[in-house]
């Protein structure tokens, strides 16, 4: 049975009581000490218990790991809650859908626009912020977790499709905290940096429970502005954040434009997956921004499996997708489920202590995707090499099959991040009568780029004639999940509305 001591609430108690005026968390130029975090998290909980929460009830808020939502988070953990995090910019639909799905006891929006959204039922309290800070303290004894139960459900964007709830328990976030901190070498009392809103099951360990636990103090800006960002790297000695390439994009063309009047020298790493990304890409964070980007590979069902380290060549830092952590194993699958030698590529499986415990509204449906062995199925392409690393190469449902011939997007995807200008690129297949699919280069870029410049640039990089895209979509902006990720499945729905359109 896991130690209840891995939970949010006891282990925040351990350094809350060893150091009450150290600073928790900071918000642009506002910061509040671990005294007045667990006395905002007091608060919280007069209102959970006016509502009737008990331990094992559901309390949904919306997250974006400020000040307020991180009590929330503290205040579930020491009632017993489980907690479900939102995104603040979810839609209504999808809004609407996860409180049906959670059947919460208490539901906290930021606003009485957002309280509009929610049917609100008996035994169901909706309130806002601003309510509960003004509510008085009601200090209680952290909940006695017993075994691996669920405490923190994240829920997944997806490509399509309303979201679905990944459960977790304490030991599988606790687990990826060491891990983070034993590959990025984090230390007590050293500031780690918040870019993303931190709502999903891997944002929310990644920076609150790691922060909380770790005794380790969480920044963040106001809101998404890379500018800001960078300032509050240097202005709070950041060690240490994770993001997205996207995000990692902003951070270095901000960076540039800030000049050297910033001293970003604390920063040593960061963990960067969700997304590919090129070798060029890390060269020059490493050039521009001065700290080392270590690849992540791992997805909600099963966080931070897979991580880069210091102690790995340079080389491979560029190049390869991280090494599966202690108790952890990976295997690359055939068509038929057999277990593929190294070199060869398949579908990446894992099992390990970060494996999640089921679906909310459906814990057993992660059983159809476990192998008889107890791995989970992927849905990503990849392959293992020497050394035990692992290499990403796409997305099985990605795989664009045109007259029979099969275009791994990922490819082709990271030659055309180099062309200049392109922030980022999703390729993505569309209908044709003829060869079934065509594959579309939708480019995220400022400038404009031509069928004819793209071809001669793959080509000068030696692309496979076969492997071209037949046609390019420039925009200045991307369909994007909350954490940053390109929206292929939106994308597709758009070139299908098209085709359908173009033979009707």
């Amino acid at each position: 049975m896991p130690n209840q001591s891995v939970s949010l609430a006891h282990s925040f108690a351990r350094h809350l009581d060893s150091d009450p005026e150290a600073t928790a968390i900071v918000v642009g130029d506002d910061r509040w000490t671990r005294a007045q975090l667990s006395t905002q998290a007091d608060r919280v909980i007069t209102t959970l218990l006016a509502a009737g929460a008990k331990p094992g009830d559901a309390v949904v808020a919306h997250y974006d790991t400020g000040f307020e939502d991180v009590a929330v988070a503290l205040a579930a953990a020491r009632v017993g809650c489980v907690f479900m995090p939102i995104p603040k910019r979810l839609g209504e639909r999808e809004f609407r859908y996860v409180v049906e799905l959670a059947d919460p006891t208490v539901v906290m929006v930021n606003t009485d626009v957002q309280r509009a959204m929610v049917d609100e039922r008996e035994g169901m309290l909706v309130t806002t912020r601003a309510e509960i800070a003004a509510d008085q303290p009601t200090a209680v004894e952290p909940h006695a977790w017993a075994g691996d139960v669920p405490a923190v459900v994240g829920f997944t964007s997806g490509s399509t499709g309303l979201p679905k709830g990944v459960m977790h328990g304490w030991s599988s976030m606790d687990w990826v905290a060491d891990r983070i901190a034993e590959r990025a070498g984090l230390s007590y009392g050293e500031a780690i940096c918040v870019t993303g809103a931190g709502a999903g099951a891997p944002g929310f360990t990644f920076y609150t429970y790691l922060g909380l636990t770790r005794g380790l103090p969480i920044v963040k800006s106001e809101k998404w502005d890379p500018a800001r960002v960078v300032e509050l790297m240097a202005r709070e000695k950041c060690v240490w954040s994770t993001m997205v390439p996207t995000m990692l994009l902003m951070l270095m063309r901000a960076r540039e434009e800030l000049g050297d009047a910033l001293d970003l020298s604390s920063m040593r790493t960061i963990s960067m997956g969700g997304s590919p990304m090129s070798s060029d890409l890390i060269a020059d964070a490493r050039r521009i921004m001065g700290f080392e980007v270590l690849r992540v590979y791992a997805m909600a069902e099963v966080m931070m499996h897979c991580h880069m380290g210091l102690d790995s060549t340079q080389e491979e830092r560029n190049l390869l997708d991280g090494k599966p952590g202690p108790d952890c194993d990976l295997v690359i699958l055939g068509p038929s489920g057999e277990r593929l030698p190294d070199g060869e590529v398949g579908e990446v499986a894992m099992r390990g202590p970060s494996l999640m415990l089921g679906y909310l509204g459906d814990p057993s449906g992660v059983e159809g995707m476990l192998t008889s062995e107890g791995f989970l199925r992927s849905g990503d392409l990849g392959r293992k090499v020497e050394g035990g690393y692992v290499k990403i190469v796409g997305r099985l449902k990605d795989m664009i099959i045109r007259g029979g011939f099969n275009i791994d997007p990922s490819e082709v995807e990271e030659l055309i991040r180099l062309y200049p200008g392109v922030r980022d690129v999703a390729v993505v297949g569309y209908p044709d009568p003829v060869y079934g699919e065509r594959a579309c280069a939708w480019i995220w870029t400022d400038e404009e780029v031509t069928m004819a410049d793209l071809v001669q640039h793959l080509l000068g990089l030696k692309l496979s004639k076969e492997k071209l895209p037949e046609r390019v979509v420039c925009t200045h902006t991307v369909p994007q999940s909350p954490d940053g990720k390109i929206l292929k499945g939106e994308l597709r729905k758009i070139l299908a509305h098209e085709a359908a359109k173009a033979t009707a």
